[in-house]
């Protein structure tokens, strides 16, 4: 078997270790990616499931205090109306008053303006009804007010003092795990956690911010079920893309067989017809004898090749980049109105592994304009903050501010700076920032090119500033 053919079936071999390879890598990265997934769940899960226990513990509170306010045996309520201040006035007033401090109030209610000289059945059902909506939204920045001694008093023994139960808090925490799918058995607080278990970060299920932290955290034995649910079209995949390339081996194997016997025909009828192509053979023999008179030796030549070939890769790719820049302007933005968290939270999936993005836009923000472009301007700035940072700790913050005329994104990297003497330069078309470190990275200098004409399609402008003490911002301005 001739060499050629060897080293044929070497890096076919080569090839399908390769695929293999690459299978294994992509179905690790995938299980690990998955357990980050089920990890960030079973926490989100728990953060909202002791929420969700607080809301539950403040609506049982809530049905007390409505059925206290409702009981003459503790608390008479009255109102007068006052001339004085043209308003109605409501009174609590304890019954019991064997306990000190003040068992008397008297205020009013903005939501009950109209005149009654009278408590009646309706009204005070009103004012309980509003008393009470107060009470909660005060619970729920964890205060007890005391409009009476012992109003406070059943507040803070029935709210602050009694625990959200554990048991509560499970039953919710297992209907948000079912919900996504996750049916891994787990324990809330163990006596003696096991080894080697899967836990959550520790959430304080305390009501009383000022009293001693009591914490809830869930552990599970492994996450092994889930991925594997999560996995099976990957695992699937992978298995078949194995099996056809094992066979498409075989196939391409037997046609380099049936390529050798050709050949060997080949060469044979090479043999016959060498004599009858003497002739064009000389002419090129002259021509390869005039490249010769340039003097290059065969590493020279070799070493002109390599350069051609390398510099070729990098053309065609920035041919594809100025493609993608110059037709922007012939572009038809397709305005939409679109949440900007989730745009750049989709950037930042797809961001590279070592940079981190920090979204603090507003989730309800929401800006009329083209995704598409918006998000290639969000993907061209991420891309060059973590090009052109060289160290660790690459970090880029992206916020908005809503202004009277202008919607103003910001983005802060952490990188080396823009000298100002090409802050405006940048923007122009192949143009880079003649610093060494820089062009040591791969770029063509239209990225922000591209940034600046995809704004002014989209009706905005970009502003370039220092982010001290290093790093640039980039604001994208876009008129209301």
């Amino acid at each position: 078997m001739k060499k050629s053919i060897l080293t044929a079936i070497v890096l076919l071999c080569l090839t399908l270790l390769a695929i293999v390879g690459l299978q294994l890598y992509s179905l690790i990265s995938g299980y690990r990616a998955e357990e980050e997934i089920f990890r960030r769940k079973i926490n989100e899960g728990l953060k909202q499931s002791v929420e969700q226990s607080f809301e539950w513990k403040r609506a049982a509170v809530i049905k007390e205090l409505t059925a206290y306010m409702n009981d003459e045996s503790r608390v008479k309520i009255t109102c007068r109306w006052s001339e004085k201040n043209k308003m109605t006035i409501f009174t609590i007033a304890d019954i019991d008053t064997s306990v000190y401090g003040n068992h008397r109030t008297s205020f009013s209610k903005e939501s009950i303006s109209e005149r009654i000289d009278s408590i009646t059945p309706e009204a005070k059902q009103r004012f309980i009804r509003v008393f009470t909506g107060d009470v909660e939204r005060e619970l729920k920045k964890g205060s007890v007010w005391y409009y009476t001694i012992n109003i406070g008093n059943f507040l803070h023994e029935r709210y602050l003092k009694t625990p959200v139960p554990l048991s509560e808090a499970e039953r919710i925490y297992r209907r948000y795990l079912a919900e996504n799918y996750i049916y891994e058995p787990f324990e809330l607080n163990p006596a003696q956690p096991e080894p080697n278990r899967i836990s959550t970060q520790k959430i304080n299920i305390t009501l009383n911010r000022a009293a001693e932290p009591r914490y809830v955290q869930a552990f599970f034995k492994s996450p092994y079920s889930y991925i594997m649910r999560r996995q099976a079209v990957a695992l699937t995949g992978s298995f078949l893309l194995v099996v056809i390339s094992v066979l498409t081996l075989g196939y391409m194997l037997k046609i380099l067989l049936s390529q050798q016997k050709l050949n060997e025909q080949k060469d044979q009828l090479v043999t016959n017809i060498t004599h009858e192509l003497k002739t064009p053979l000389a002419t090129i023999q002259l021509t390869a004898e005039a490249m010769k008179a340039f003097d290059l030796g065969r590493e020279e030549r070799q070493s002109y090749l390599d350069i051609i070939l390398r510099n070729t890769e990098s053309l065609d790719m920035l041919t594809t980049e100025i493609l993608t820049e110059a037709r922007v302007g012939q572009l038809s933005p397709q305005i939409q109105p679109t949440p900007l968290r989730a745009l750049i939270d989709e950037t930042r999936k797809n961001s590279s592994g070592d940079l981190e993005i920090i979204n603090e836009v507003d989730p309800s923000l929401t800006l009329p304009t083209d995704p598409k472009l918006l998000g290639k301007i969000f993907r061209n700035l991420t891309d060059n903050a973590a090009r052109y940072h060289t160290g660790t700790g690459k970090q880029v913050i992206i916020s908005a501010v809503q202004e009277k005329q202008n919607l103003k994104i910001s983005v802060a990297d952490n990188g080396p700076g823009i000298p100002d003497a090409y802050k405006e330069k940048v923007f122009e078309r192949f143009f880079r920032v003649p610093t060494h470190d820089i062009h040591d990275q791969r770029g063509y200098g239209i990225g922000l090119s591209y940034v600046k004409q995809a704004m002014k399609l989209l009706g905005g402008k970009v502003e370039l500033k220092d982010n001290l003490p290093h790093g640039s911002i980039f604001t994208l301005i876009f008129p209301k």
